[in-house]
């Protein structure tokens, strides 16, 4: 039987991983977890779905008491996309070794180049010096992530090339660094002036509209569809079981369409709208977070489970112990190095399969109405289970994730017994060999 050279299948996972573009993108979203975590709790307190609660705050504060919560929501999840096009750019810079500030602002000048410098209302005349909010959200992230990658390569080429205006070295360094900004702040911002032109002139509109039109809107629709949501938690437990850190990989490709996606969400719930029939997204960041990660990629609960309670082997009761604590935290990265899980052909098939069958386990909650589009609270994906559902889904998310965690049960057990035996029987052997 042929085997397969897992070398040719990590070396260009981890060569792509490693990118410097990819890297930026990663880094550049972690920037933005504080203001969608944070900023969707203000607005799940200024949307109560209360009605008599609400009414009976009003009495109390005036009708518009939930518009500071509101406020906060603006201020925070609301300009997700302008604060990942000066992160990435600045992420770039960092990692690539040069002075990082220029490249972030230089990225946030380019963004609002590209953009209108006057809003037009849908009826009614423009209005100058005023702009759509709605494109520094979800709704423009795809295209501020290009800008962001875009700015923070070519600044980082003429910094690495030495392609600036070079100061005597009795000038202040802090001084120094901005001049050296001034060549390539040039270049970019003729850049950002020809393609907003060619936009306009192609489309009549802008480069984020056009982007999020030609791409966002796809990719959308791809990764909110049941095939998008089963892709997401396969390709993540796949590239764990090479190895590579599926989570971190995924969700650099993924993290801004499910934000974008829990945007939408997020609007649609402002306007008392948030139904799949008036355009909600099923799979967002709390799909991922909450669900597909509980206790750690691929879902291992079950293992965890199974090494307390029915391991013969003290290899595993050891191991299971261990792993208990973390995995509440949803931590599994004691199970998947030390198991292992990593290369085990017999783990290979639950550590694949219980994500996925959980995927299209709230997928098709959400489907049949039993559970609401996400659109409230945004946790951190350490949140632990059960607290994360009863948070983001009410009691019907906690019913899901207790399902989740009984499948992921039933399902590892019996691959665990197999490599509970074998462990078992080794130490038998070993402790047979010593006394002899």
């Amino acid at each position: 039987m042929k085997t397969i050279d897992t070398q040719k299948i990590i070396i260009p996972i981890m060569k792509f991983v490693n990118r410097k573009g990819i890297i930026a993108l990663k880094d550049g979203m972690l920037a933005i977890l504080p203001l969608t975590v944070v900023g969707s709790i203000f607005l799940i307190i200024g949307q109560m779905p209360f009605e008599g609660f609400n009414r009976f705050l009003a009495s109390i504060f005036g009708a518009d008491w939930t518009e500071p919560f509101m406020q906060v929501h603006a201020g925070t999840f609301a300009i997700m996309g302008l604060i990942a096009c000066f992160s990435i750019g600045y992420s770039y810079a960092k990692n690539s070794g040069v002075e990082p500030l220029p490249a972030g602002v230089l990225s946030l000048s380019a963004f609002f180049i590209t953009l209108r410098s006057s809003y037009i209302p849908e009826n009614g005349e423009p209005i100058a010096d005023a702009l759509n909010k709605v494109w520094f959200g979800g709704q423009g992230i795809i295209g501020a992530i290009l800008i962001g990658l875009t700015v923070g390569a070519i600044y980082t080429v003429f910094i690495k090339k030495k392609l600036v205006i070079k100061m005597p070295d009795q000038v202040p360094q802090a001084i120094a660094k901005q001049f050296e900004a001034m060549t390539p702040a040039f270049v970019i911002f003729l850049l950002a002036m020809v393609v907003y032109v060619v936009a306009k002139v192609l489309t009549g509109g802008t480069f984020i509209e056009m982007i999020y039109d030609i791409i966002q809107v796809p990719l959308q629709g791809l990764t909110g569809s049941l095939p998008g949501a089963i892709g997401i938690a396969f390709f993540i437990s796949l590239l764990w079981w090479f190895g590579v850190h599926g989570q971190s990989v995924v969700n650099g490709i993924v993290t801004a369409l499910l934000l974008s996606n829990l945007d939408t969400n997020q609007r649609l719930l402002s306007a008392g709208e948030l139904s799949l029939e008036n355009g909600a997204h099923i799979v967002t960041q709390q799909f991922l977070d909450s669900f597909l990660l509980l206790s750690g990629s691929g879902i291992t609960f079950g293992l965890v489970v199974a090494m307390v309670f029915a391991a013969k082997s003290q290899q595993y009761k050891a191991l299971g112990k261990v792993a208990a604590f973390p995995a509440l935290f949803n931590v599994n990265e004691p199970i998947v190095f030390g198991f292992p899980i990593v290369m085990n052909p017999l783990m290979l098939l639950p550590f694949l399969l219980v994500p996925v069958l959980s995927a299209a386990l709230v997928y098709g909650a959400i489907a049949i109405g039993f559970m609401a589009p996400f659109a409230g609270v945004t946790l951190p994906w350490s949140t632990p289970a059960i607290i994360s559902g009863l948070m983001v889904a009410g009691w019907q998310g906690a019913v899901v994730q207790t399902l989740i965690l009984i499948l992921s049960t039933v399902l590892y057990y019996p691959f665990f017994k197999m490599q509970d035996r074998i462990a078992y029987n080794k130490e038998q052997e070993m402790s047979q060999s010593v006394t002899e």
